[in-house]
């Protein structure tokens, strides 16, 4: 009986010794797979095995498009959380931004053209439409003239200019400037004998023929109407004021000027017409 207790006992002892050699070889003979061949060899699951839903979850998370957008709750208990965005709501959000800068720049643009336009006009020049036909034939009705305004405030005015001034308050009370050419200056005695206009300066007692060269030679000038505003007068003559001028229309039948309200005072004198802009083919310097 002991015998048998051996026997077995010995057996049991072979058996252990030949399962720990057969692991330890297993283990010693077992193929070395780096980390990318585990992720890159074959494996093929069991026909017919299931994944479990965990496994399914997994997968699906590895699946997940990585270009998309990630959005944090607003909400979020954490101060530091923001909104992530994806280079396409960029894009789109810039896009929006581009018609209202251009829309700025270019109210931009017109503001700034307007003031420059704005200061010209006060300052500097302005063109004035002819309406009427006082001074044919230097000007027709529906000429352009430039006007610079500055003229008179580097210079004195001359005789000949042509010269845009306010109209008297005696001719209408529609406050429209007037274009007339100046003939005489302060302190000068006009006169007009048979149709001829004569000047007398303040520092010569010899009056000489005005001579007109814009104007036919067979202009005849009609005398005055009013020589009120005249510090001296007489039926054919007016003597000039201090800082005022002397103006006539070129076209004399057809004209209202100083021989109906006066000489006209230089501080109502806008500038001087220098260019004829209109029409394009009559373009000419006055």
């Amino acid at each position: 009986m002991a015998d048998k207790e051996d026997k077995d006992s010995v057996d049991e002892q072979w058996v252990d010794d030949v399962v720990a050699k057969a692991l330890e070889r297993s283990i010693e003979n077992a193929p070395e797979f780096l980390p990318n061949d585990i992720e890159n060899s074959a494996y093929e699951k069991p026909s017919g095995s299931i994944e479990s839903p965990d496994e399914e979850d997994a997968n699906i998370d590895l699946q997940e498009d990585e270009s998309t957008p990630i959005q944090l709750s607003s909400d979020s208990p954490y101060p530091d959380d923001a909104f992530l965005y994806s280079g396409t709501e960029i894009e789109e959000t810039e896009q929006k931004k581009k018609p209202m800068k251009g829309f700025l720049e270019w109210g931009a643009v017109i503001l700034g053209a307007l003031l420059v336009a704005f200061l010209i006009k006060t300052f500097l020049m302005q063109a004035y439409y002819i309406p009427s036909s006082s001074m044919t034939p230097t000007l027709q009705v529906g000429d352009r003239v430039l006007v610079n305004k500055l003229s008179y405030e580097v210079g004195d005015i001359g005789r000949g200019d042509l010269v845009v001034f306010g109209r008297p308050a005696t001719e209408s009370t529609v406050k429209t400037d007037l274009i007339k050419r100046v003939v005489g200056l302060e302190g000068e005695l006009i006169e007009i004998i048979e149709g001829r206009i004569y000047i007398t300066q303040s520092e010569s007692s010899s009056r000489q023929l005005l001579v007109e060269p814009y104007l036919a030679s067979t202009t005849y000038t009609r005398g005055f109407d009013n020589t009120d505003l005249c510090e001296k007068a007489t039926e054919n003559s007016c003597l000039i004021p201090d800082n005022h001028v002397f103006v006539l229309g070129d076209n004399r039948d057809g004209s209202r000027d100083s021989r109906f309200f006066g000489p006209i005072d230089e501080n109502t004198v806008v500038g001087r017409a220098f260019i004829r802009l209109w029409p394009i083919g009559s373009l000419k310097f006055l």
